[in-house]
């Protein structure tokens, strides 16, 4: 069986380190290269070809949020498993809407962690067990989660409209997109970005982009199927 080939992306030089000297321990597991932050990962990636790349999410020069969302585009197969001390569910949404495929924290003991890489790198979906609960209610309940209410009737009503432009921009802020970026993509101004992202916000009644991006992916719209919208 051949080695599960690994990037550790941490800004922790400590814990970063550590968490290379467990990994190598393990006989199906081969730590092949390190980075700082989200620039250096991307730059590792293209030379080093990972399977799976261990992700924080607050780093300088390129957070993990972006640097995932950059990854899972570029090169498709390769897995991102988030490994980070953020205990919010905003965090761990916008990581899974980007493409992440696991949602570690760095509290979990190290046995967790490996069980999470090996999972991963088979095709799973892995969420941390101290996160599960509230992933799993919020599945249940996906209309609760993304904001919505419900009629008389029993039917879930959106109680935010976003218009066809607002949406395609929500979608692609939930991707990681900078406003730059999203000026280059949509052909137009990044105050125009700049505009479009405020009024999103206020007509969501939500402080910043990653709680629009939760939104996002909660209420389905990062999927394919809303690439057919255009303005």
């Amino acid at each position: 069986m051949s080695e599960i080939r690994i990037l550790v992306v941490d800004d922790h030089d400590l814990f970063r380190r550590g968490l290379m000297e467990v990994l190598d321990e393990e006989p199906d597991m081969s730590v092949v290269g390190e980075a700082r932050n989200g620039q250096e990962a991307i730059e590792q990636v293209n030379l080093l070809s990972p399977d799976v790349v261990f992700m924080d999410l607050n780093m300088p020069v390129r957070n993990g949020i972006e640097t995932t969302a950059y990854l899972t585009q570029k090169w498709p197969d390769l897995k991102v498993l988030v490994l980070t001390v953020s205990e919010e569910a905003a965090d761990l949404y916008h990581a899974l809407s980007v493409g992440a495929r696991g949602y570690v924290l760095k509290i979990s003991n190290p046995q967790e962690i490996i069980d999470a890489l090996r999972q991963v790198h088979q095709g799973w979906v892995v969420v941390s067990p101290a996160m599960a609960p509230r992933f799993l209610s919020d599945l249940a309940d996906p209309a609760a989660a993304a904001g919505q209410s419900r009629s008389s009737d029993g039917h879930h009503q959106e109680e935010i409209q976003l218009t066809i432009r607002e949406q395609e921009i929500l979608r692609h802020v939930a991707r990681g997109l900078s406003n730059a970026e999203l000026a280059d993509t949509l052909l137009v101004s990044e105050n125009t970005i700049k505009t479009h992202i405020k009024n999103i916000l206020g007509k969501l009644h939500m402080k910043n982009r990653s709680e629009a991006a939760t939104y996002a992916a909660r209420i389905g719209l990062t999927q394919p199927s809303a690439e057919g919208n255009q303005p």
